[in-house]
């Protein structure tokens, strides 16, 4: 009869632990959730800083907007105003991409894209050779540009205005002395001919140069 006893006995304690332990977050939850838990946190923080933490976390761990909001809602004046102003507020103005992409987030606002790498334009400089060919010149380790064109098409330029015709001429040679390098010929050619333009722009006495 004892034994009975003690057996009702221990099983009426072990039911009062489990309701005790039932009742020990709002609304009878046994086992809270991150979001559940996040909002329960930060009712009971005592820093503002603190409690804008864990709402972040919330904003995140919940599963989407009405999610939070039943969440908040079991926690009348924690924010101290109403929800939806909340988190269009504070989820249009935190710099963690994280939180800003949440579900509940994005039910609100737009998602933090990453802008596209700007496309740079390659730069390319066509030009005629001597023979009479075009090619491609482009900037690299022994060619230099000034914007948009060789440094020695901008240079026979300025040639141009400081020394004139002999000045233009003996740039152009200069080139073409170069055309027959198996390397860098064409791009002297180019420099050569762009020479000789600007000669015939400038109406040069000059004899022209052979081509081949």
């Amino acid at each position: 009869m004892l034994r009975a006893r003690r057996v009702i006995v221990l099983g009426l304690i072990a039911a009062a632990a489990a309701a005790g332990c039932a009742s020990s977050t709002p609304d009878g939850d046994t086992a809270p959730t991150g979001c559940s838990s996040s909002v329960a946190e930060a009712s009971r923080a005592a820093e503002v800083d603190e409690q804008v933490r864990l709402l972040d976390m919330a904003l995140v761990t919940c599963p989407s907007y009405a999610a939070f909001g039943a969440e908040m809602a079991r926690y009348p004046g924690i924010i101290g105003f109403d929800v939806a102003t909340f988190v269009a507020s504070r989820c249009s103005r935190v710099d963690d991409p994280g939180v800003r992409n949440s579900a509940t987030c994005t039910a609100v606002i737009a998602p933090v894209t990453t802008p596209p790498l700007a496309t740079v334009a390659e730069v390319v400089f066509v030009g005629d050779t001597l023979d009479g060919r075009r090619i491609e010149i482009r900037p690299g380790a022994g060619t230099a540009f000034v914007g948009e064109v060789p440094a020695v098409v901008q240079q026979t330029v300025d040639i141009a205005i400081e020394s004139g015709c002999d000045g233009v001429i003996a740039q152009r040679d200069l080139w073409a002395a170069r055309a027959g390098d198996p390397q860098t010929g064409d791009e002297a050619s180019v420099y050569a001919q762009h020479a000789q333009n600007v000669a015939d722009y400038l109406q040069c006495d000059s004899p022209p140069l052979p081509t081949g």
